[in-house]
């Protein structure tokens, strides 16, 4: 009987954290698509954005999501506080680089894309997900590393919370970030 009761308890804690986050993903979800429909006339200016946007937003939720489990796993294990830095920056290395190889192959296929479909050739299509992904790294990476650090130090499982959290945020961040792109690079 006593497990019983310890189980619910474990089950009700779990359930809390994971519908908090999922509840905070679908309100993020939201707010990335309403930074979208606002802006579609500057969307509308490179058709071959329309190919780019769908996995560029992936792609930050994936590097982040990723990020987010990859430190969640080294807390959980234990971790000294030596082997914190050389973490911190090899996954910060990891992703950076991640994020840049396929904000380029994105951008390129983007490219390809409109050329063929549309008979455009705008290289501007490679450069915009390149500086997006800078831009979205620069933010969304340093609040990965927080929040997964904040949770755990409050008691608060990383691995229930920090994959919608993350993506959400890096779809926010994402959306933002490859809209001033595209302001900076027309």
């Amino acid at each position: 009987m006593v497990t019983s009761g310890l189980n619910n308890m474990l089950i009700s804690k779990n359930f809390k954290e994971i519908f908090t986050a999922e509840f905070i993903s679908v309100t993020g979800g939201l707010i990335a698509g309403s930074l979208l429909v606002f802006q579609v006339d500057k969307l509308l200016l490179l058709p071959g954005l329309f190919i780019l946007i769908p996995g560029f937003l992936e792609m930050r939720g994936s590097i982040t999501g990723s990020l987010a489990a990859r430190l969640s796993e080294k807390l959980h294990i234990g971790l000294e506080k030596s082997e914190k830095h050389k973490l911190i920056i090899e996954n910060v290395m990891a992703a950076f680089t991640l994020a840049l190889v396929v904000a380029a192959a994105l951008g390129t296929f983007a490219y390809i894309a409109s050329y063929f479909i549309f008979g455009v050739s705008l290289i501007s299509l490679i450069y915009i997900p390149l500086l997006g992904s800078i831009i979205s790294n620069l933010i969304s990476i340093p609040i990965t590393i927080f929040a997964t650090f904040w949770f755990f130090k409050h008691k608060i499982d990383p691995d229930n919370v920090m994959g919608p959290i993350s993506t959400t945020t890096a779809d926010i961040i994402g959306v933002a970030s490859l809209l001033l792109a595209i302001i900076i690079v027309i």
